[in-house]
């Protein structure tokens, strides 16, 4: 009788032990899965109208990312690319990409976006801005 309550404690205790264990490797599973880069910061910003066309965008992401693996481009109105070069990685900010585009005219423009963080994942997006005609 004895050693069968000492056999049912010990399932019992082993089974918490095991549920715990469970369930602290999927808290700490899932906050892996959802650490990646994600835009933070852009110039020009989402949905800017500036009243003079920029030199250059830059986006800032909240982590390190893979710099030979960026993409960005800037697409105009009718869908074109306006730019055939590749974005720079900031050489005292990791974080960070710039892309030096042409002078452009007055109209919208979609900045579209690829890279991956320094743990592999992918992030893709797009944002718009505008340029306004001068009076």
């Amino acid at each position: 009788m004895r050693n069968k309550r000492l056999l049912e404690f010990l399932t019992r205790k082993i089974a918490v032990l095991v549920t715990l264990l469970v369930t602290f490797s999927m808290l700490f599973h899932a906050n892996l899965v959802m650490a990646h880069a994600t835009l933070v910061k852009s110039d020009p910003p989402r949905r800017a109208s500036l009243s003079s066309p920029p030199k250059q965008v830059q986006l800032w992401f909240n982590e390190k990312i893979e710099g030979a693996y960026a993409s960005v481009a800037v697409i105009d109105s009718k869908k074109r690319s306006i730019t055939e070069n590749n974005p720079e990685v900031v050489l005292d900010d990791p974080k960070s990409v710039i892309l030096h585009i042409p002078q452009i005219e007055p109209g919208q423009y979609t900045v579209q976006y690829r890279v991956m963080s320094v743990d592999g994942h992918v992030i893709e997006s797009s944002y718009d801005f505008s340029v306004k005609n001068k009076m």
